[in-house]
């Protein structure tokens, strides 16, 4: 192997197969390959760099037993990760991004197909999903479009998350909501976006976050909501928005205007799917309980405070 500037992805990976899967040592690997360590430490970055190396740390580590076992057995959970979240509400926030994000490649298998809802904490999680391709995975979008470039739309959470993975990606070509119920349901009705929708039942697993019932909520500030809605939706007892969808305290759907002028995935579509829930903050405690009791979930990530919330019965 000769020093060069701008090093081959052969000669990369040559570098990378010594370290990672032969278990030789940088200055083994810099004798063997008459390379300076340096040159070997710049190889290595540059092999993640490049995606030739994956790197993804176990689940497990982010596993505080003791909190997660006790959620499992409260709300039937196949597996619970909690992340002990220090910092702000920024940091916690990232930090069980990054867990949820580990995580995800054990979470999908071989052939399953992975729907893909929206927002910024879903946005954080497919920034940090590790490069580990996941063979006859697909990643389908769970919700419609949206215009706004700030927002953290599911076309864009969606394709990174396939990329990452190196899934197939199929985005949903529709506007998220329609101006009314009319105009959606002719919408729903065109062949090429009603087999897209129809698909949407093929999802056998799902990722997502969700919000509580507020006026502040990410739903009104794009403008999926207005005021108005929402003040329907809480007059009908809802607490929590998930992929846009309204449930009360146990999880049960709340439906009005806006689910017909909506267009993806229903509540019991939603319900179908092997859900994996990233959530953090005590403000969604009642829509991440109700999400729970609702069977939304059957893997969820989150943080110790709000994992202590959901196990105390006075809360």
């Amino acid at each position: 192997m000769t020093r060069v500037n701008h090093p081959s992805d052969r000669n990369v990976a040559e570098v990378a197969w010594l370290y990672y899967i032969k278990g030789l040592n940088q200055a083994e690997i810099a004798k063997r390959l008459n390379l300076s360590r340096p040159t070997v430490i710049n190889y290595l970055r540059l092999a993640r760099d490049r995606q030739i190396v994956g790197v993804k740390i176990v689940g497990t580590h982010f596993r505080a037993n003791d909190l997660a076992d006790a959620l499992c057995e409260r709300f039937g959970l196949e597996m619970a990760y909690v992340v002990a979240g220090e910092g702000d509400e920024r940091d916690v926030t990232l930090q069980v991004c990054e867990a949820a994000a580990h995580y995800l490649p054990d979470f999908v298998e071989e052939g399953d197909v992975l729907g893909v809802s929206w927002g910024q904490t879903v946005s954080f999680v497919s920034e940090r999903v590790p490069w580990w391709p996941v063979p006859d995975l697909v990643v389908r979008q769970l919700i419609g479009s949206l215009a706004n470039p700030l927002l953290p739309t599911s076309e864009n959470c969606t394709t990174e998350i396939a990329r990452r993975l190196s899934a197939q990606c199929i985005n949903l070509n529709a506007p998220a909501v329609c101006t009314d119920r009319e105009l959606a349901a002719r919408l729903r009705a065109e062949p090429i976006l009603s087999e897209q929708l129809e698909r949407l039942l093929d999802c056998n697993k799902a990722i997502y976050s969700l919000s509580p019932c507020t006026f502040d909520t990410h739903v009104v500030q794009f403008k999926i909501a207005t005021e108005e809605d929402i003040s329907y939706y809480k007059s009908k007892d809802a607490v929590g928005i998930i992929a846009g969808r309204f449930v009360d305290a146990v999880g049960e759907p709340i439906l009005g205007d806006l689910d017909e002028r909506m267009i993806g995935a229903d509540h019991a579509a939603l319900k179908g799917m092997q859900g994996l829930l990233v959530v953090s903050g005590l403000s969604k405690l009642d829509a991440t309980r109700a999400a729970l009791l609702g069977g939304y979930a059957s893997n969820v990530v989150l943080e110790a405070a709000l994992a202590e919330a959901l196990l105390d019965r006075r809360s």
